[in-house]
């Protein structure tokens, strides 16, 4: 089976390397910086399954895949609606998943109308694209109003009532064509300047119910939109509950531990899912797990390659200020051994932002 990904980053090779061992299946990656109609067109019919590495696909090529609507995993439908935050938001809602309250805002006056509906702080953001804090703007007063509208505005926007939440953590699961589903263990995901910098397993003090919360919305989810393929689930932990962040319809940086963490990784359960494929088991494989970004500088992640229990990947990119440029995993025998190999790894998180504070 011929299989075709949209984008060559570093998602998109490790969705390739997932299944490295499975001589039958072939992938070849498509850049999508380099895109051209024609190119694209040869590309999607000469592969029987197309998926996708990033939602940030450009509205053009979109426009492109309704022809391959069929052979399109996740789906066309999944992919338009996880491409906007407002579609996203009424989705979580239609799915019965709790979220922030939120207001469309297509002007000033719709952003000051926000303010009076939701109150104060609101986060605004671009209903496409932005990622990793970009697109975004925190209002804490009135009179902020009119710069977040200079500085993010003249296009669709969303306004959301803050969330007043303990820590941030994900869900990551898979669904294959059947609609059967595994569901990973959770993580909490610690972030500095709009950035994630780390994810920790087990999550710490999570209780049973709120477990099972995170796994009810996201199998709602996934049922609801009939998803083939991993799909993320950010949530806020609150003290009543769990409420929807955001949706990833794709692998996410949060779940990269589970390349060496876990029975199977969220990589290869894609591409199972994806290709027809029975799903493999998600278990942790060690009582202590760790994912660390690597931004900006690969310098200090050298270190890894002499500790045994650290694996560093690299994506190959070229260095600059906040971009991701690898990252690694840690396991450990428990939470002591984990968080003293971080600690000899160090060099990686800015200052304040290694323990997490709860």
């Amino acid at each position: 089976m011929k299989v075709g990904i949209l984008g060559n980053g570093q998602l998109g090779q490790m969705l390739s390397d997932s299944i490295k061992d499975l001589a039958d299946i072939e992938v070849s990656l498509y850049d999508l910086r380099a895109h051209n109609d024609a190119d694209l067109a040869a590309f999607v019919a000469n592969v029987d399954v197309v998926s996708y590495e990033t939602e940030n696909i450009p509205a053009a090529i979109v426009d492109q895949l309704e022809g391959i609507a069929d052979k399109l995993y996740p789906s066309l439908t999944a992919l338009k609606t996880f491409q906007n935050r407002l579609l996203e938001k009424n989705a979580l809602r239609a799915a019965g998943i709790d979220t922030a309250d939120f207001c469309a805002v297509n002007s000033l006056d719709d952003l000051k109308q926000a303010i009076n509906t939701l109150g104060l702080p609101i986060v605004l953001k671009t209903t496409t694209e932005g990622y990793d804090g970009k697109g975004q703007y925190v209002l804490r007063a009135p009179t902020d109003a009119e710069p977040a509208w200079i500085s993010i505005g003249n296009r669709e926007l969303i306004a959301e009532a803050f969330v007043p939440f303990l820590r941030e953590t994900s869900v990551i699961a898979s669904r294959d064509r059947q609609g059967n589903m595994v569901v990973w263990p959770m993580t909490e995901n610690i972030h500095h300047e709009g950035i994630l910098r780390y994810s920790l397993y087990p999550a710490v003090g999570l209780s049973n119910e709120k477990a099972a919360q995170a796994e009810r919305y996201i199998r709602q989810l996934a049922d609801s939109l009939d998803y083939v393929g991993t799909i993320t689930l950010e949530l806020f932990e609150t003290e009543k509950g769990l409420v929807a962040n955001e949706v990833a319809p794709r692998v996410h940086n949060s779940g990269h531990w589970s390349i060496e963490g876990a029975d199977t990784s969220q990589f290869r359960n894609h591409m199972l899912a994806i290709t027809g494929r029975d799903l493999g088991a998600t278990r942790a494989r060690h009582n202590a797990i760790a994912m660390l970004n690597v931004i900006s500088d690969e310098e200090p992640a050298v270190a890894a390659e002499n500790i045994a229990n650290a694996f560093r990947h690299s994506y190959g990119k070229e260095a600059r200020p906040a971009r991701k440029l690898g990252h690694v995993t840690v396991v450990a025998d428990d939470e002591a051994q984990r968080d003293a190999t971080i600690t000899q790894l160090g060099a990686l998180i800015p200052a304040g932002v290694w323990p997490p504070k709860h």
